[in-house]
């Protein structure tokens, strides 16, 4: 099973993971607001029948400003969880990728995409950045690529960027850009 596979299968399993565990919360949530809402609906139509006569109208304009205003509740209070649970996921994930980054198979994937850069670059000269945190394995990289390795002096949870200057060219394949496409992409 390839790295891309594992990584697929990681993501596959952690989203269906988390989306139910949103979709368990939301649900219950959901619920807990309904019977409030019930409880607000029922009461709004018992007082409404005893001043039915002289009230109606009052009445009913009370009662939509109330449910106008406990709907935009709920919808901020499925904002908030929503959001908590999106960085409780990406926290997860990002603790995942550093777990990751320990591993031989990352290594191999550094190897890989430092030689694809490489492909690339072509005849151009290459900057290859790797994360502070790699520094250790700029050594057998220099050695399995035949490119000099730069320590970038920003982190980037790890993975390589590269430079092709002559062509005002990044390829950035840090975890951290990765994480933040899909980060901004993902929906509960």
């Amino acid at each position: 099973m390839t790295i891309e596979e594992k990584l697929e299968l990681f993501k596959k399993s952690t989203m269906e993971e988390v989306t139910k565990r949103s979709q368990d919360i939301l649900g219950d949530y959901r619920q807990s607001l309904e019977k409030m809402y019930e409880a607000r609906v029922h009461q709004a139509k018992v007082k409404a029948e005893d001043q039915i006569k002289t009230q109606t109208d009052e009445l009913m304009r009370e009662h939509n400003r109330t449910l106008s205003r406990e709907a935009n509740n709920i919808k901020r209070d499925i904002g908030v969880k929503h959001h908590e649970v999106k960085e409780a996921f990406f926290k997860d994930v990002e603790a995942k990728l550093v777990e990751y980054t320990k591993t031989p198979e990352y290594e191999e994937q550094l190897t890989r995409l430092i030689k694809n850069a490489k492909k690339v670059a072509k005849a151009n000269p290459i900057t290859i950045y790797i994360d502070p945190v790699d520094t250790d394995k700029v050594k057998r990289l220099e050695e399995d690529t035949d490119m000099a390795i730069t320590i970038s002096k920003y982190p980037f949870l790890g993975g390589i960027r590269a430079v092709i200057s002559s062509k005002n060219i990044l390829i950035d394949n840090s975890f951290a850009s990765k994480l933040a496409e899909v980060k901004q992409s993902f929906t509960i």
